[in-house]
């Protein structure tokens, strides 16, 4: 199998030219002035020529850039934050450029733009010390004064990835010393703050009034590993040229390309990309075995759900709802709706990899006579004997929602939950209209995915309720399911700084999320890609994602602990 090297222009042109002075043998060249002049040249001036030409190709050698090509997400815009990011994996192309002041490598949180950090006694004053060594792309040192700007910059100009909200004020102690003090106790703070906020320039982004829309290339001035040389809209391609100056080691390419491809597997084998992040799970795997390639697979922090209007009496009745978790099949629905991509979903939400998940929570394996109970117990009965469950005197027929793209996943509902008497009638639109119709309440049943759960358990705000009564839609969906004991139990884990006894608590909330089952979670998506080991080695998975939700093979560390091969 081919190693998919690719060779600089300028070096096969070299190479060509040697071949066809050496090779001369087969056909008697014709007699021109230009091969008498050549046959007229004296040894001398031929040797030097040679030795001319030889160490012109060993130079090139020595400088042929190190161009490392990815597919991506390649209509997230400009790689500066304000514009990349709200795009989602977006996220991931900004990252390349701007540093945060904690980072992950494939074992956890480590300092990064931090050289290291404490904490005050009342757990509400973070300190920062910064590293000395680090300089923006323009050659601008990263003083505390960056950091203090970024956040107060992002609390005037709200930045859609991470949230400012728990900052009570930032103060400068000295040139790289800094402090961030909390409204309140926020246990988070470093996995969901420090850990996410793009440290920006101060001397370039004071000037710019909305962020959202500046596009000029002094925004995308950052202290990462690489820095931004251009990004072609039209074609969706990012190109990234090596920061020498690059704090936390050599960067061990050159040259970073990123565009998309409608067919990455087949963009990998004919050497047009190095890395395929974004073909499917099925066409990643399908290279297992391959000379050459690596296939890796990961979390994707992506959940399909299934979302109860509690405005219907029925579903808003708990033992409904325990039924029809019991009556649905999630691993049938990974390996027919999603082709085996993924673990069945857990209904207290936590993903069963991560460090959080809590194992004795109820998690509703298949049994079908046990949810057929469970609705007898509700009071539903078929008293007519069409086949359909009647709840409070109404027949248990629903619609449900869910995205064109799903067809095989409403199949399967329907023959589910048919088979302890509610009756489904499809409809489907595109995906961007499924999540407002969900957002808005307006549906009965809905199926949907959207990111999940990842880094910490913080995340499980997208569960909590509202306390007021008024009607609550969660970023999950769903509509007015009222916990006074899960939002109370929820905020206190917020401000839990005993990571036992945190755990304990985040135990209880999956037990609470069991019981009640606002929504069931169907499916956790698991993502595979492929690499040319020959090219450059070294890529992994970052364990809950390398932020909030983006667990690609994006991490920008693996640029300095990754493995040049192309040689």
């Amino acid at each position: 199998m081919s190693k998919f090297k690719r060779i600089p222009c300028f070096l096969l042109a070299a190479a060509m030219a040697l071949n066809l002075a050496a090779c001369g043998g087969n056909e008697a060249p014709k007699e021109t002035e230009a091969t008498t002049a050549v046959q007229e040249t004296s040894a001398e001036e031929t040797t030097v020529e040679e030795t001319s030409k030889e160490e012109e190709t060993k130079e090139a050698e020595k400088t042929a850039e190190r161009v490392l090509r990815m597919d991506a997400m390649s209509s997230a815009g400009y790689p500066a934050p304000y514009l990349s990011s709200p795009k989602g994996a977006g996220y991931a192309v900004v990252q390349y450029i701007f540093d945060t002041l904690i980072w992950k490598d494939d074992k956890g949180f480590v300092n990064y733009l931090a050289e290291r950090y404490s904490v005050s006694d009342d757990n509400k004053t973070y300190t920062f010390k910064l590293r000395p060594d680090v300089t923006f792309s323009d050659g601008t040192p990263f003083t505390a004064e960056d950091v203090k700007f970024t956040f107060d910059y992002m609390t005037e100009h709200p930045y859609s990835w991470v949230s400012t909200s728990s900052v009570k004020e930032t103060r400068v102690v000295d040139e790289l010393t800094v402090e961030v003090e909390l409204n309140d106790v926020y246990v988070a703070f470093i996995a969901d703050v420090a850990s996410n906020l793009p440290m920006l320039p101060k001397h370039i982004y004071e000037k710019i009034e909305d962020p959202t829309t500046y596009t000029e290339p002094d925004a995308m001035i950052g202290t990462g590993p690489m820095m931004y040389e251009s990004y072609d809209k039209d074609a969706g391609v990012y190109t990234f040229v090596k920061n020498p100056n690059y704090f936390y080691g050599d960067v061990q390419i050159d040259r970073l390309i990123l565009s998309g491809y409608d067919d990455p597997k087949t963009a990998l084998l004919n050497g047009d990309i190095d890395v395929a992040t974004t073909a499917s799970y099925k066409q990643a795997k399908s290279l297992e075995g391959t000379e050459n390639i690596t296939v890796l697979e990961g979390q994707s922090l992506w959940v399909s759900r299934l979302y109860f209007n509690f405005d219907t009496p029925a579903l808003a009745d708990k033992k409904v709802r325990q039924a029809m978790a019991y009556a649905i099949d999630r691993q049938e629905i990974v390996d027919k709706a999603y082709n085996g991509a993924g673990l069945p979903g857990s209904i207290g939400y936590v993903h069963p990899e991560s460090n959080w998940y809590n194992p004795d929570a109820e998690n509703y394996a298949l049994d079908v006579e046990k949810a057929k109970s469970l609705m007898a117990e509700a009071g539903a009965a078929d008293s007519d004997g069409d086949g359909v469950m009647e709840y409070g005197g109404q027949p248990m027929s629903y619609e449900l929602l869910i995205s064109d793209s799903d067809e095989t996943l409403a199949e399967l509902l329907k023959a589910y939950l048919g088979e302890i008497g509610i009756e489904l009638t499809v409809k489907s639109a595109d995906d961007d209209t499924v999540k407002s119709l969900i957002q808005e309440g307006n549906f009965t049943l809905a199926a949907n995915g959207h990111g999940s759960f990842g880094g910490d358990p913080k995340y499980l705000a997208s569960l909590a309720t509202d306390t007021s009564g008024a009607a609550k839609i969660t970023t999950q969906g769903g509509t007015r399911w009222q916990s006074d004991e899960y939002d109370e139990l929820f905020s206190a884990s917020t401000k839990e700084l005993d990571e036992a006894k945190r755990a304990e608590m985040v135990d209880q909330l999956q037990e609470i999320i069991a019981e009640e089952v606002p929504t069931i979670a169907l499916y956790f998506k698991s993502n595979a890609a492929a690499y040319n080991n020959s090219v450059f080695d070294g890529f992994y998975y970052t364990m809950d994602g390398i932020s909030s939700g983006i667990p690609y093979l994006y991490n920008k560390l693996i640029l300095t602990t990754g493995t040049w091969k192309a040689e």
